[in-house]
């Protein structure tokens, strides 16, 4: 059943230009993580810091989401690729900032929540990591 489940959701981000299936693995671990990351949020109560949580998660997930379909231009297209990568990097440097800036200066965010939902990215980057070692092991 779960692996039914990983292809539609890998199938999703096949449909929508993300072609290598390294970073469709990515991606589908970082959906699970964040959809893990809001439910484990919402079991115990949807509190300030459980927003808080949600947010960064979401955040992160989103320019995680925008840096695979850029990395995946890069990648086949060479022509034009330095200005496309800047773009993209300033536009969602200029998009988190906005939204790190209103969290944090108006709704008075906890930094500690928001940096522990922005953190679900790396997690999901070490788990793949982690999970190439013990293949390569494995063929060793």
């Amino acid at each position: 059943m779960l692996a039914r489940v990983n292809r539609k959701v890998e199938g999703f981000f096949y449909k929508r230009g993300i072609d290598a299936p390294e970073i469709r693995i990515l991606l589908r671990n970082q959906l699970y993580l964040t959809g893990l990351g809001i439910g484990i949020s919402l079991i115990f109560g949807l509190t300030t810091w459980a927003f808080e949580f949600i947010v960064g998660t979401l955040l992160g997930g989103i320019n995680f989401y925008a840096l695979a379909k850029i990395v995946q231009q890069l990648i086949f297209v060479r022509r034009g690729a330095i200005a496309s990568l800047l773009v993209s990097f300033y536009f969602r440097l200029l998009f988190t900032a906005i939204v790190l800036y209103v969290v944090i200066v108006f709704f008075k965010a906890n930094i500690v929540a928001l940096l522990s939902g922005l953190s679900v990215v790396i997690i999901n980057i070490l788990i793949f990591g982690a999970t190439l070692v013990g293949q390569k092991l494995k063929e060793a």
